[in-house]
């Protein structure tokens, strides 16, 4: 059972860099998951409430660092709305790279269209990507404590 939660936490940290995959929801369910079949014993309700709070902050936080980034650069709604379509369109094409890629030109073509000069089109895109590795740092960073505190209280 253990190699299994591990094996889908593993799945959950790639889906941090990956949308499509869950990222640290799925590392929460797994937690809750082994919880329940060990009766709590090797890990405390208390432990699954705290992991809990995590996941939401770091849903509330991939939400909220990716819009600021681009507002905090003066993107519009329309470059919002082009970064995201064109970091599901680049992740399709280029995988990762394609991701960040994709936000960029999407956040600058939804700009241009809104009637922005290049210029600050591109900066607009900057702050969408920068957003977003701001928001995979943040999500990294929980995912990695919810797995460490698991093991240690499983392992331990």
């Amino acid at each position: 059972m253990l190699i299994f939660v591990i094996v889908l936490m593993v799945i959950g940290l790639i889906g941090i860099f990956v949308p499509g995959l869950p990222g640290n929801g799925l590392i929460f369910l797994s937690t809750l998951g082994y919880g329940m079949v060990t009766k709590f014993d090797e890990i405390s309700v208390n432990w699954i409430v705290f992991f809990g709070v995590l996941t939401v902050l770091s849903f509330v936080f991939d939400y909220v660092a990716s819009i600021v980034g681009a507002k905090k650069f003066g993107a519009t709604k329309a470059g919002i709305i082009g970064g995201f379509l064109g970091g599901i369109v680049g992740v399709l094409i280029l995988s990762i790279p394609g991701l960040l890629i994709g936000q960029f030109v999407g956040t600058c073509i939804g700009e241009l269209y809104y009637g922005k000069e290049l210029e600050l089109s591109m900066k607009s895109g900057f702050g969408t990507v920068v957003g977003y590795v701001l928001g995979v740092v943040m999500n990294i960073t929980i995912g990695i404590t919810m797995i460490g505190i698991f093991l240690l209280k499983v392992l331990l």
